[in-house]
């Protein structure tokens, strides 16, 4: 059997009947938030639906900070390839050709295989 909680004494002997209706209520409502407890432990659906709800959470915190992270990184690429007017700068202009050189060499390989 179980041991007496020492936070909670049994009554005395000589207890009175309030004392002993107050025990009996204070041991009712242990013993309710001790069931609730054991069935939420075993409530599998709703074991999954917080699962499912943290990872959800985690999920979108995730794309949150790769968002975060992509926009910072846009926004250093900009300003690495433009000047302070918004025009682009060498380092743009680089970009821009060497990007246009592979559409360009991307679309003649597509081209060029469809007439095999």
């Amino acid at each position: 059997m179980s041991m007496p909680d020492p936070q909670h004494p049994e009554p005395d002997a000589d207890a009175s009947p309030e004392e002993l209706e107050a025990d009996i209520a204070r041991t009712r409502e242990e013993l309710g938030k001790t069931v609730e407890q054991l069935t939420s432990a075993l409530d599998v659906k709703t074991q999954a639906k917080q699962q499912v709800g943290q990872a959800t959470e985690r999920a979108r915190r995730q794309l949150d900070d790769v968002k975060d992270r992509a926009a910072q990184q846009f926004s250093a690429a900009r300003d690495a390839v433009t000047d302070d007017d918004g025009q682009l700068n060498r380092n743009g202009w680089i970009a821009a050709s060497v990007a246009g050189a592979g559409v360009a060499l991307g679309i003649y390989l597509i081209i060029h295989a469809a007439r095999r």
